[in-house]
């Protein structure tokens, strides 16, 4: 098969130079010739090929085994041995497609090598698909094919069911046809043309004639087709037809307009195309939705109006009533300033009180004491009475023995004669000390006696004195706890003023603080009314129809009930009074009048 025969040397030097990619293999399936257009085939495809088969080798394909191109190479080899016509393959490498036509070189019936053609299957597949987008845009979509000059060469069935034209009806006339015969004759139809000659895609929404008049609205686009020269050979017409969507966006757009004015009054009568209708149901349904809406709004919008009135009207009650409420509680938190001072210094007497009981009672107890030693002092007395009174006995005793002594001296004396005269003289003497000690120990023996009496009587009147201090005493002790309950009394009165005191100093700021919210609460009452009257007349602006017009529906407004404000005393100036009279005695009397 390559032997040197000039015969085998002129045919190989024809595969070397024809254009179709040739590989000869042997009846082992090993390469063993490939010309220069395989090799380029092969050369480019070579980075690609070698991330899907590690084996392929481009500098070493002739002599190598054509299983380098396969990754099951046994199914390859047993097709190829059973082979005796003509095989078309396309195989994948990765990305990359390959057609091959295999045919095997036969010596009678036996196979003595194959010829494998190779192309590159991109294009072939790439016109498939093409071809296949083209079937699926002709289902769907209308065709019309003119020549450079408008004259129409073929159609599909889309396109001339959109027209009510036949193929034949309209096959080699003129695309001016289509048009409104003023426009086919402007400067603007033939510059259309121009531009679609000079290559220029023309693509927009337009409108058409078809048969009798038909009024046809298409979205298309006027597409050059280039032969493989760059000359512009026909021009081909994709277009679907939207007249119906087109109707139905200008009725939808003539009801906007007119629901923009303030008309709520209609309804789409006619039927759009089926695949609109649910648009035109639902623009019914919202402008019924509208007016019953509106209609509703224009009759909240009067309840809001006498609302808003019956708020600004109390709110400036509110407003009034709340000033009043704030000079009471400004009255009150003065007037509980003064009282809190007042118990305070209460609380501060009664509290020194408190000590001067509490020293009266240490000092009425020391006199107690003093007064029970004085009573023991004078019962001392009256015993050292009683025991000197006892001696004066005895020397009243020895003074009266002494006088019977002396006397009976005196007559032993004058029995003696003279020589007991002196003896007479100092009896005499002794007698007469006796008889003035006998008047003196009877003198001291009554002042004594009126001594233990007068003792006996301060002993008594001591005794009594003792009782009475601690009577005193007890006394005392009972108004020392009286005056510490009433001092712990008027510390928690006064604690308890303080923090009402304090209670209503922030009444009254939160009342100022009300008082300010009441004036913002009644401007903004103010306001909403105004806005609720502009409001009322942007609702009397619309037209609902029937009915349920806003003008009527606003027309009548209900009069506004006036609430009976009654003046009502204060709470601040209840707790006032009912201090004022705890303070007058009218809460507690029974606790003032202990104190």
């Amino acid at each position: 098969m390559f032997g040197n025969s000039n015969k085998s040397r002129m045919q190989i030097a024809s595969l070397k130079s024809i254009t179709a990619n040739i590989m000869i293999a042997d009846a082992n399936l090993n390469i063993r010739y490939m010309n220069d257009a395989v090799m380029a085939l092969l050369k480019d495809a070579e980075s690609d090929l070698k991330k899907e088969l590690p084996r392929f080798d481009f500098a070493k394909l002739v002599g190598s085994n054509i299983d380098i191109f396969h990754k099951n190479p046994s199914h390859q080899r047993n097709m190829l041995v059973a082979l005796k016509t003509q095989h078309r393959a396309t195989i994948w490498v990765g990305h990359r497609a390959f057609d091959l036509i295999v045919t095997p070189l036969l010596s009678g019936a036996k196979t003595t090598g194959f010829v494998v053609e190779w192309a590159n299957a991109k294009e072939r597949l790439q016109n498939l698909d093409y071809q296949g987008q083209m079937v699926a845009i002709s289902r769907v979509q209308g065709i019309i094919e003119f020549t450079t000059e408008g004259e129409i060469v073929t159609a599909n069935e889309n396109f001339l069911k959109a027209i009510g034209y036949r193929l034949d009806e309209i096959k080699g006339r003129s695309h001016s046809m289509l048009v409104e015969p003023e426009y086919a004759k402007s400067p603007e139809y033939k510059e259309f043309w121009e531009a679609l000659r000079r290559g220029e895609v023309q693509a927009a929404e337009f409108t058409r004639y078809g048969k009798n008049g038909k009024l046809v609205v298409i979205n298309a686009s006027y597409n050059p087709i280039l032969d493989a020269k760059g000359k512009i050979t026909k021009v081909v017409k994709f277009a679907t037809d939207v007249t119906e969507r087109v109707h139905a966006v200008s009725v939808i757009g003539t009801s906007l307009n007119k629901l923009a004015k303030g008309d709520l009054s209609f309804s789409i009568e006619q039927p759009f195309a089926p695949d609109f209708e649910d648009l035109r149901s639902t623009m019914n349904e919202a402008l019924s939705q509208m007016r019953n809406t509106l209609g509703a709004v224009a009759h909240s919008t009067d309840q809001i109006d006498t609302g808003t009135r019956e708020i600004s009207q109390s709110a400036g009650d509110l407003s009034k009533r709340t000033e009043q409420q704030a000079a009471s509680l400004e009255e009150t938190a003065a007037a509980l300033d003064q009282i809190t001072v007042n118990v305070t210094n209460a609380a501060k007497r009664a509290d020194e009180a408190r000590h001067a009981a509490s020293t009266a009672s240490e000092n009425a107890e020391r006199s107690g004491k003093v007064v029970a030693n004085a009573v023991g002092a004078m019962s001392r007395i009256e015993t050292s009475s009683n025991q000197i009174s006892n001696i004066i006995g005895v020397i009243d005793e020895i003074a009266f023995q002494t006088n019977l002594l002396a006397l009976n001296a005196g007559v032993e004396a004058a029995r003696a004669g003279d020589a007991g005269k002196g003896f007479a003289v100092v009896a005499q003497e002794v007698r007469e000390l006796a008889q003035r000690s006998a008047r003196a120990a009877k003198e001291i023996k009554e002042l004594i006696r009126n001594s233990s009496e007068e003792v006996s009587t301060g002993v008594k009147l001591v005794s009594e004195t003792g009782e009475a201090l601690q009577t005193i005493q007890q006394n005392i002790v009972a108004v020392n706890e009286h005056m510490e309950a009433i001092t712990s009394s008027a510390k928690e009165q006064a604690t308890g003023l303080s923090e009402v005191n304090s209670a209503v100093n922030q009444m009254d700021q939160v009342t100022q603080q009300n008082a300010a919210m009441v004036e913002e609460t009644n401007a903004a009452s103010a306001t909403l009314a105004q806005e609720t009257a502009r409001l009322r007349n942007l609702v009397d602006a619309f037209q609902l129809g029937g009915n349920t017009s806003a003008a009527g529906l606003s027309s009548r407004r209900p009069e506004i009930a006036r609430a009976d404000h009654r003046s009502v005393p204060s709470p601040a100036r209840q707790m006032l009074a009912k201090v004022r009279a705890t303070a007058a005695g009218g809460g507690s009397a029974k606790e003032w009048k202990e104190f």
